[in-house]
């Protein structure tokens, strides 16, 4: 019986090429769409869910909100603050400090040079971590050679990965590898004491070169683990607790410490492992950040495409009742059981999910190199994982059911007389309301898509363009390699202002708007007539950063080379040398926190900034340091010899062609490698940079982008088999109106009425709710483009063109008909 059923269903949908071909389209676009964010959300997911007792794992952190409602998380830690932790608090059952870089790595050679591998290979950079025994307590490997419970234990020793014992040495066996030399940094030669397996599951803990923390003490690197006063971005803090002890009896206890440490008004908290893959919040140097309400989004437009392909196989399968109808009252009164009429109306649709599911399955992988932009590499389809089958298997079952229950079920639901009279089809055609519903459901989720798309490229276009208080056009900025010494930055900054078409060059530790800057979680004091204590964000730079980014003096003076030089003298018979001298220059808004009414009351006044003193010397014109989430902050600006970590250049002119600039990147290279030999040359454009800040608000922008395409595809898709459909139903009315006198433009009016009065309800229903879903995301951003009503208007006139497009096709043709032929038509 089935097999008889089977072989009708193919005939069948062999019969109707036009019909099968868009359900097959549809579906295959829906259900590719849904295996690929599957692959992606799942993917996102399974981060550092293998290690052992992870529920216990846990990282402090510092929550923190400062003046004018700033949040300053943060998941950088002081040096001691680990190993304090460790000896005063209890509950866990280890605590571990890590301290990551990224270096280039010397690897010695008998009577040859050391071999130089660069920190940054491609879009890849390998990270150095300082680590000791705990984290291997915390963190669980498979050893290849070497022991555990000693490897991290002295001085100088590092712990390989396979993987990176391999790169630094090529060939030989792990115990081939062991106590062979390995230079960090010029200056830091470790041996290896430890081989281990790479994890082969996904982990924002891809740490390969494990050098023991105890080498910190005899390094360069010494000052960073006894500075109570300074975050170091490089420095975190991990915990495993002790089997029964909850969070908060170990968070109850960080008051106390914190008093003890840090200040009355520091506080810290402890982060669940599951959390750090998710939470931008606390940023590090060597995870990624997934953006979970992004992964849920994704899931619900999925299954809303899904749906929208769905739809347009039930609208089709209803709208094709005038051919079906007689052939279902024939099957009945044959002796066909309801239930075996609605098991055929699902084994048609099972062939088309299934085609379809086959197709998706042969181009998700191109689907997904197309996307590397946005989706992380190592998102593939593994067949072999029974999670894989599992999401095929519900998928297919649940579109089959959606798909094909309902017109199974309406048009087997006739008496035989009925259906067979035609009695029936008119039935079904006086309850269209579902088929048009069907239509405004699929033109309204097309229209969230469009008006989405569009206020979230508004508001990236007002980000981008909008006056954030300097100039960002023609700047290049080099990252100055760490360990090396000052002088040379000087010898770098004299070479290449020298070049042609260069203008200016600036020494400083980040640009005027930067995802980090320098000076973080340090107090700014002004003991006045009221003592004021604010916690701004600022950077060190030199005397040619104001001019070269084009920020705009208010009040005062810029630096001079003696506010860099100059040191305070220690008063007579002091006990202690007073705070170092250091000049300040504040934006706007930090001396309005200060207390000072009008700009020009600042200068000259004197302020403390942690262990550094010295007056204020000028005011700059707000600007926007952080990106358009936060609102401008206090911001200060100092001089500190040696501090400049990058190299700014302002061009001769911004109209330099695509030539000029190239041979000019050359050269700064060449001078770059020539100053700074065996290290990786990494520069940027200012104006990208900043386009970099908003990258998730640009892949919003691309899903919403690709949703639509997939959404408005499949809906027209849908319009087009139905107005193809209704144009075939009237084509003897037609015939007769054209030869009464109707036009082809009244025809084509008639024949379309319908579905842009469709469109035009999708528009009215759509149009609030993605006023909402805008108002509610657009909350998120301080400084936000408006949400002008004509853009509601536009989408509505874009998906009504559209949907005319769709169909005219088909209502011209039928208008155009010989109605001659028309009449004939049976």
């Amino acid at each position: 019986m089935i097999e008889k059923q089977l072989l009708f269903a193919l005939r069948r949908l062999g019969r109707h090429k036009l019909t099968t071909s868009i359900n097959l389209l549809g579906l295959t676009f829906g259900i590719l769409s849904c295996v690929v964010i599957f692959l992606y959300v799942a993917f996102e997911f399974s981060y550092d869910k293998f290690h052992t007792n992870a529920a216990r794992i846990y990282r402090v952190v510092v929550p923190t909100t400062h003046d004018y409602g700033i949040q300053s998380n943060g998941a950088m830690m002081s040096g001691p603050l680990g190993p304090a932790l460790r000896q005063e608090a209890t509950g866990f059952s280890a605590v571990t400090t890590l301290f990551t870089d990224d270096t280039r790595v010397l690897i010695p050679s008998v009577g040859q040079p050391p071999q130089v591998i660069p920190a940054i290979s491609g879009d890849e950079t390998y990270h150095i971590t300082f680590a000791d025994t705990d984290y291997l307590k915390i963190f669980h490997y498979q050893w290849l050679a070497g022991n555990p419970a000693t490897a991290l234990q002295k001085p100088f020793s590092v712990v390989l990965t396979e993987s990176e014992a391999r790169r630094y040495f090529q060939a030989g066996a792990p115990a081939d590898w062991m106590g062979r030399s390995v230079v960090y940094e010029d200056s830091l030669t470790v041996s290896v004491t430890g081989i281990v397996k790479d994890w082969d599951q996904n982990t924002d803990f891809d740490f390969k070169d494990l050098i023991s923390y105890s080498s910190l003490e005899q390094s360069f690197l010494k000052t960073y683990i006894h500075d109570w006063g300074n975050l170091r971005s490089g420095i975190n803090v991990y915990v495993k607790l002790a089997p029964g002890t909850t969070m908060a009896h170990v968070e109850q206890q960080f008051n106390a410490f914190c008093k003890r440490h840090i200040g009355p008004k520091a506080t810290l908290s402890l982060q669940p492992l599951a959390d750090i893959h998710f939470n931008a919040a606390y940023q590090d140097m060597y995870g990624r950040r997934a953006h979970k309400p992004t992964l849920f989004a994704l899931a619900g437009i999925a299954l809303f495409i899904l749906v929208i392909a769905a739809i347009n196989f039930i609208n089709l399968s209803t709208a094709q009742s005038l051919l079906r109808a007689k052939e279902i009252g024939i099957r009945k009164v044959m002796g066909s059981s309801t239930s075996g009429l609605v098991r055929q109306f699902l084994i048609e649709t099972g062939i088309i999910v299934v085609a379809a599911m086959a197709l998706a399955l042969l181009l998700v992988d191109p689907v997904i190199a197309a996307l590397h932009g946005f989706i992380p590499q190592g998102v593939r389809l593994h067949m072999t994982n029974p999670g894989t089958w599992l999401f095929i298997g519900v998928t297919i079952f649940t579109t089959c059911l959606i798909a094909g229950w309902y017109p199974g079920r309406a048009l087997s639901s006739f008496l035989p007389v009925i259906s067979l009279k035609g009695q029936g089809v008119r039935q079904l055609n006086s309850k269209s309301y579902l088929r048009k519903g069907l239509i405004v459901f699929q033109f309204a989720v097309s229209l969230l898509f469009i008006i989405g798309t569009m206020m979230v490229s508004r508001q990236i276009h007002y980000m981008i363009n909008t006056d954030l208080g300097f100039s960002k056009d023609a700047i290049v900025t080099i990252d100055i390699p760490r360990g090396q010494p000052n002088n040379r930055k000087d010898v770098l900054a004299t070479e290449i202002h020298h070049l042609a078409g260069v203008r200016q060059v600036s020494l400083n530790t980040a640009d005027p708007q930067a995802l980090y800057h320098m000076i973080r979680w340090t107090s700014l004091e002004y003991k006045g007539a009221s003592d004021e204590k604010i916690m701004p964000g600022g950077d060190y730079i030199d005397t040619g950063y104001i001019s070269l980014y084009g920020l705009t003096l208010v009040a005062g003076r810029n630096f001079y080379l003696s506010d860099t030089a100059r040191r305070s003298i220690p008063a007579a018979g002091a006990a202690a040398a007073q705070p170092s001298y250091r000049a300040f220059i504040l934006n706007e808004t930090a001396a309005r926190a200060l207390g000072f009414t009008r700009p020009a009351d600042a200068i000259g006044k004197q302020v403390i900034n942690g262990q550094a003193s010295g007056p204020v010397v000028g005011v700059v014109k707000d600007f926007h340091s952080d990106d358009m989430h936060q609102t401008i902050r206090p911001f200060i600006f100092s001089t500190q010899a040696g501090t400049g970590s990058q190299l700014s250049i302002k061009l001769s002119s911004a109209s330099l062609s695509a030539a000029e600039v190239k041979t000019l990147m050359t050269n700064m290279e060449s001078v770059y490698k020539k100053i700074y030999p065996g290290t990786v040359f990494q520069s940027r454009f200012f104006d990208e940079s900043l386009e970099q800040l908003y990258k998730q608000e640009r892949q919003t922008s691309q899903i919403l982008n690709i949703a639509m395409g997939i959404a408005i595809f499949i809906s027209c898709m849908g319009l087009f088999g139905l107005a193809a459909f209704t144009a075939n139903q009237r084509t003897r009315e037609i015939g007769i109106r054209k030869v009464l006198g109707a036009g082809v433009p009244q025809l084509v009016s008639m024949l379309s009425r319908e579905f842009v009065l469709l469109v035009g309800i999708s528009t009215v229903i759509a149009a609030p709710v993605a006023g909402w879903g805008v108002y509610q995301w657009l909350q998120s951003f301080a400084y936000r483009t408006s949400m002008p009503w004509w853009l509601f208007v536009l989408a509505g006139v874009v998906a009504m063109v559209i949907a005319l497009l769709t169909v005219s096709l088909q209502t011209i043709r039928a208008a155009t008909a010989n109605p001659v032929k028309s009449l004939r038509v049976e």
